[in-house]
């Protein structure tokens, strides 16, 4: 019987020489691995990941109530990077739209799954979520300039 655990994680070193830790496998990186999205379109959730970070969005449900939680409740010393990054937020979750703004804004943002991000939205299948997301990754890819095309 095989060990799960090294399937769903990777072993990797930390900033200290010498130091390693165990890091569990999102699910881009799963499809990356998988062929089912390439380096581009992993690339920009990767993107969309590092500016939702820097905005303070994490735990934050909904992508239509992003002008709700202010600057003031995010602490932010880096303001014009968390203002950037909100912008972009915006801008991007504009270009996505109702259909696939939602799962990229749950699996990519938050790090949900996309069968928790089914269980949120009603009427949508799982592999519905996945078509919306990988569309929304393209677009995303396609937005950024990342990748050959």
């Amino acid at each position: 019987m095989t060990d799960r655990s090294n399937k769903d994680t990777v072993l990797e070193e930390t900033m200290r020489a010498g130091v390693y830790r165990r890091r569990r496998v999102d699910l881009l990186e799963t499809w990356l691995r998988k062929g089912v999205v390439d380096d581009a379109q992993y690339a920009a959730g990767g993107v969309f990941r590092s500016y939702f970070e820097r905005s303070r969005m994490r735990d934050r449900y909904s992508s239509m109530r992003m002008e709700r939680s202010g600057l003031e409740s995010a602490q932010a010393p880096d303001v014009e990077g968390y203002i950037e990054a909100r912008d972009e937020g915006r801008g991007v979750m504009a270009l996505l739209g109702s259909s696939m703004g939602p799962v990229v804004w749950d699996v990519c943002g938050n790090g949900i799954s996309l069968r928790q991000h089914v269980d949120h939205v009603a009427g949508r299948s799982v592999p519905e979520a996945k078509g919306r997301l990988i569309a929304g990754l393209d677009l995303m890819a396609r937005h950024w300039k990342l990748g050959d095309g």
